[in-house]
């Protein structure tokens, strides 16, 4: 395989991933470069698109089977070309496609060849194959290094996964962006080796759900498992629970760091919740509590029904709204229609309330509040009163890869989540317990 010649004084970048590559060396094989027929390449990675390598192999096998040359595949019945490709699935779609892609290189070269991509510059080839219909990053880039040798690096879903919950790029970076991330810090003479064992490493323990991260050789270089919870070894069971209804509830306001204090509904919840907590904790070890004062009045009145004095953490404060705290979701809306689209991408870490805070630092202090209080027990009962974010965040933190999207869990006021946390392990044992306290209203934040 052609490549470039290492860098002399790697980047911390560049070095981090060379030491990742060194151990996945050890764990999975070296694998060797060899030329492949580059339309075949071609053809097989249109067909890989949204399925599997097992349904991709045998549409692939059946092409070849009912059509001998690339020119019978060209020229074939659509309907017969469909016929044979559709276990890779979306068939109707990919036949066309690769009939299109393969006219396309009979109408410039004269006939179904890509050869004449090894005598380009890399840039230029890759533009030429990201013209052809269906053809996007990653099916150039697997042409390029697969079959032609060039330094290409592409990045499927395992790559892109494992490289972002290692750290090589942001949390954030597309799959298209990744392309060009990866190929400016990974050495060039190491795409192809690197690109294969990356993908073994996320099939055999970083899957997209709960990955094996206490089994991966690669622990110490990650950052997605530097952020996991630190977990106490014994039993402990942790009860969170989000203060009882304000007047900004029942207004529809969003309150983050201001306050407008219980309703009397409020305070009826927080009597129905100390007078359950009461019969059913009988081995309480603590109580801590957002310091904002619907949080603080939920907790006393829990704590002095289980004789327990609530701890402060300032950590545990609801996100800072800033500017726009108060507002409703209808003023958010028709008032602020930029940032409101931008706030409704759940998955953006990087929103900011204008005047308050970041989303990402928001997860971050709450999952160090987490941390803070798991350190200093490791059996017995601890209950956490705080706010509908600030619980959703520390669920996050706890169990990243069981419970899902953050943002769909449903959290009453007073609703009871119980976690059971033994040898190191997180178990849900109820999520937003309502069944005290009748006619709940459901938050719309």
């Amino acid at each position: 395989m052609r490549h470039e010649e290492p860098h002399r004084n790697p980047k911390p970048e560049t070095e981090k991933a060379l030491r990742i590559h060194e151990r996945l060396l050890a764990e999975y094989g070296d694998h060797p470069w060899h030329p492949r027929d580059p339309v075949a390449t071609l053809v097989s990675t249109i067909l890989s698109q949204n399925t599997n390598d097992v349904n991709r192999d045998r549409a692939f096998e059946r092409l070849r089977a009912r059509f001998p040359t690339w020119e019978a595949v060209r020229d074939a019945p659509l309907p017969e070309l469909i016929e044979a490709i559709r276990p890779a699935g979306l068939a109707p779609t990919k036949g066309p496609r690769i009939q299109e892609a393969l006219r396309r290189i009979t109408d410039e070269q004269g006939r179904v060849s890509l050869d004449f991509l090894a005598e380009m510059p890399v840039e230029e080839a890759r533009q030429w194959l990201l013209s052809l219909p269906g053809v996007g990053p990653k099916t150039a880039a697997i042409v390029l290094c697969f079959a032609l040798g060039k330094p290409a690096f592409p990045v499927d879903t395992h790559v892109h996964r494992v490289a972002r919950r290692l750290g090589l790029i942001p949390e954030r970076t597309s799959r298209e962006k990744a392309h060009e991330l990866l190929e400016a810090i990974v050495p060039p003479q190491i795409y192809y080796p690197f690109h294969l064992n990356l993908i073994a490493h996320g099939r055999a323990v970083c899957h997209a759900r709960a990955p094996r991260c206490d089994t991966c050789i690669l622990r110490d270089e990650c950052a997605y498992a530097s952020s996991l919870p630190r977990l106490p070894a014994a039993s402990l069971t942790l009860i969170l629970i989000r203060h009882a209804e304000t007047v900004a509830n029942v207004e529809g306001r969003w309150v983050g760091w201001g306050d407008t204090g219980l309703t009397e509904r409020g305070r009826a919840q927080v009597e129905a919740t100390a007078r359950r907590l009461a019969r059913e904790v009988r081995d309480g070890a603590a109580i801590y509590t957002s310091p904002l004062p619907r949080a603080r009045e939920t907790a006393e009145g829990i704590g002095r029904a289980l004789g327990l004095t609530p701890i402060p953490v300032e950590n545990l404060r609801e996100i800072n709204f800033g500017d726009l705290d108060g507002v409703t979701l209808e003023e958010m809306r028709t008032r602020y229609p930029d940032l409101y689209a931008r706030w409704r991408d759940k998955t953006d870490s990087e929103y900011t309330w204008p005047g308050g805070e970041k989303r990402a630092d928001f997860f971050r202090r709450v999952a160090e509040a987490c941390q803070e209080i798991l350190s200093r027990h490791d059996r017995g009962t601890v209950i956490v009163v705080a706010h509908g974010g600030t619980v959703r965040a520390c669920l996050a933190h706890l169990m990243p890869d069981k419970l899902g999207k953050w943002w769909e869990y449903s959290l009453d006021n007073c609703g009871i989540t119980r976690l059971q946390i033994e040898d190191g392990t997180v178990r849900l044992l109820t999520l937003n317990d309502t069944s005290h306290l009748p006619e709940v209203k459901k938050e719309e934040l």
